[in-house]
């Protein structure tokens, strides 16, 4: 059985090398949904019985684990050198990412942040990032990186 929770955030980035209005510095009203995997749990009175698990306590993992890391702030490439000290300066919430932050670096990110706090059999199988309602990456757990 596969359950899927949805969080907004809103936050800033900027990629350099992009040849369209992307290399300025700008923000978006992003969205996250994971979609995690198990079997539902059958302990007779368990306050989760019938569900994978209860959609409260992944909500609290991407909130913990994502959206209190980068909302309100800036996801900045560490090879920006220039839009990072400026913006290391002006903010207190800076994610120094290995590659431009496009929505699959930002997709790969969030998947990594919340799989290993999922509860054990339960299994994380994808992250979408909405960049905007029309535009999304997917990464999922049988993606190399």
């Amino acid at each position: 059985m596969r359950i899927s929770r949805k969080i907004e955030i809103d936050y800033g980035h900027t990629l350099p090398n992009s040849f369209s209005f992307c290399n300025q510095l700008h923000g978006h009203r992003g969205v996250v949904v994971a979609t995690v995997e198990g079997n539902t749990i059958n302990r007779k009175g368990d306050g989760e019985e019938g569900m994978v698990m209860d959609f409260k306590f992944l909500k609290e993992i991407m909130l913990d684990h994502i959206h209190d890391k980068l909302d309100h702030g800036f996801a900045v490439w560490k090879d920006d050198y220039e839009d990072l000290e400026f913006i290391a300066k002006r903010n207190s919430r800076v994610l120094i990412t290995d590659e431009p932050p496009t929505a699959e670096c930002l997709a790969r990110w969030a998947f990594n942040q919340i799989r290993h706090h999922l509860p054990e059999g339960v299994t994380l199988k994808q992250l979408r990032w909405y960049e905007t309602p029309n535009n999304w990456a997917d990464y999922e757990e049988t993606d190399i990186y």
